[in-house]
């Protein structure tokens, strides 16, 4: 029977708690405020997924730009590298010229030479013709012995014999010369290609290294545009929030909480909100709210900020705190030790309100705390998970 008295009388609490909380959020609020404000948060939510985008492109290009700045440095070495071979190659080539033009004047003067002597043998060979040609009664006439016209004889054909090989070996010179010309000569051309190929390659790097640096440049103006619009919209942002809190506070202030709850006190869930069978009446029925398992004397504070509609004792409750936050959220906290606020104070979210305990209804020290939502137009009041609103 005296179970049964006590499940009866926690029926009546129950349901005099949610008309109470009703009642008292309508005395303290009696006006419904319709604004803009959904289309603000709307409006910030969406600057801030903007924002965030052109973070994102910020982080990518500077990527970008680390990247592409990586590659130029590896061309350009690259560059200055073929530069380098360019200048051995060149200065190889200049090497080579310089022996292709002594060696053309070495043979200029092979030539000459050969030339001389071709005239030497020409006038040698006359010359001994001419004495073969003396009759050896001219010879005597003129005075000359036959001793000494062979000698001349003689000696004219070993100057002949001699210039001869002199010319034979000239012309071998200059054949050795024009070999060593065409060597030099094939071999500047192979420097040359080669030349040829290292500049191409240069201008390749070149090009390449101007395309690059084209786009560091357009990746760079895009950074300052996005670094502008991203300056922009954080104005925007904090022009938004601004107005948002600024509504926020006009709304709570006519009637209306459109902002967020925090947790009333830190510590583990040891009952959830919904259907439970509870410890002390043994029956299943609803948990309105969460009970969060801290010592007794730890500080309650507020879940948002909102007015203080009471403070008072509530049979199974203990000792409770009840704070409207407009027309459409209260707040309670239940098996608490004492209050901080009193009936029509107003508190700040964050605000220490109470301190907890073990009063009422309960099997050991924790708070006990709901969140109702109200319907402005009829006043009905309805349990709400708080998980659903908490962080």
């Amino acid at each position: 029977m005296l179970n049964e008295a006590r499940i009866f009388t926690f029926k009546k609490i129950g349901a005099k708690l949610l008309v109470l909380v009703s009642i008292l959020t309508l005395l303290f609020n009696v006006t419904v405020v319709k604004s803009g404000l959904e289309e603000e948060q709307k409006k910030l939510a969406q600057y801030k997924a903007q924002l965030e985008q052109i973070k994102k492109n910020i982080v990518s290009i500077d990527q970008s730009t680390r990247e592409i700045n990586a590659l130029v440095n590896n061309l350009s070495s690259e560059v200055s590298y073929l530069e380098e071979e360019i200048k051995k190659t060149q200065i190889k080539i200049d090497d080579l010229n310089t022996q292709i033009k002594v060696k053309e004047q070495e043979i200029k003067d092979k030539e000459a030479e050969i030339s001389k002597r071709q005239k030497d043998l020409e006038e040698a060979i006359n010359l001994s013709y001419k004495l073969t040609a003396i009759s050896p009664v001219e010879l005597l006439y003129e005075g000359s012995d036959p001793e000494s016209v062979y000698k001349r004889i003689t000696y004219i054909s070993y100057i002949s014999d001699y210039t001869r090989k002199l010319m034979e070996q000239a012309e071998k010179d200059k054949l050795q010369l024009e070999k060593f010309k065409s060597d030099l000569s094939k071999a500047e051309k192979e420097y040359e290609a080669v030349l040829k190929e290292k500049q191409e390659q240069e201008n390749i790097l070149l090009q390449e290294i101007d395309m690059k640096n084209r786009l560091l440049t357009t990746l760079k103006e895009k950074k300052t545009y996005l670094l502008y619009k991203q300056s922009e919209l954080e104005e925007e942002i904090k022009k938004e929030e601004e107005l948002i809190q600024k509504l926020i506070e006009e709304q709570r202030k006519k009637g209306i909480y459109s902002g967020t709850f925090i947790w009333p006190a830190k510590g583990p869930i040891t009952s959830e909100f919904g259907m439970r069978f509870h410890p002390i009446l043994h029956i299943w029925r609803l948990h309105d709210g969460i009970d969060i398992g801290i010592p007794t004397g730890t500080p309650i504070k507020a879940a948002a900020s909102g007015t203080v509609i009471a403070t008072k004792w509530l049979e199974g409750y203990g000792n409770v705190v009840i704070i409207s936050h407009g027309q459409n959220f209260s707040t309670l906290y239940a098996h608490l030790k004492s209050f901080v606020v009193k009936e029509g104070e107003e508190v700040k979210q964050g605000q220490i309100i109470a301190y907890s305990d073990n009063t009422g209804w309960s099997t050991g020290p924790h708070l006990h705390f709901s969140i109702y939502k109200i319907d402005p137009i009829t006043g009905k009041s309805t349990p709400v998970n708080p998980l659903d609103y908490l962080p």
